[in-house]
């Protein structure tokens, strides 16, 4: 889902579940209204369902990305970092001179 940084996970789950349900009692009103039949309702609703699905199963696998990026990242960096220090401060070796 887009905008990901700014949501915890507890309101994501928060916000997909109220669009459900929004949906849902928008369908609700349109087959009490008469506008879908039986059918056309029991359809809109699978796909308001699947949405919903789609949506969460999104959010967890952008969340385990995100973490599993930062984690590697890390890694890197930390590893690059210490290779650095270790090189930058490695004693320098007296340089010989002859004495005539």
């Amino acid at each position: 889902m887009a905008g990901f940084g700014r949501y915890t996970a507890k309101q994501l789950r928060q916000q997909n579940i109220q669009m459900f349900r929004n949906r849902v009692r928008f369908l609700v009103r349109l087959w009490k209204g008469g506008a879908l039949d039986d059918n056309e309702f029991d359809e809109l609703v699978k796909r308001a369902v699947a949405v919903s699905i789609e949506a969460e199963i999104a959010d967890r696998v952008e969340r385990g990305l995100k973490l599993k990026i930062e984690r590697v990242l890390r890694h890197k960096v930390k590893k690059v970092l210490e290779d650095k220090i270790r090189t930058d401060y490695l004693p320098s070796l007296p340089k010989l001179t002859t004495m005539d």
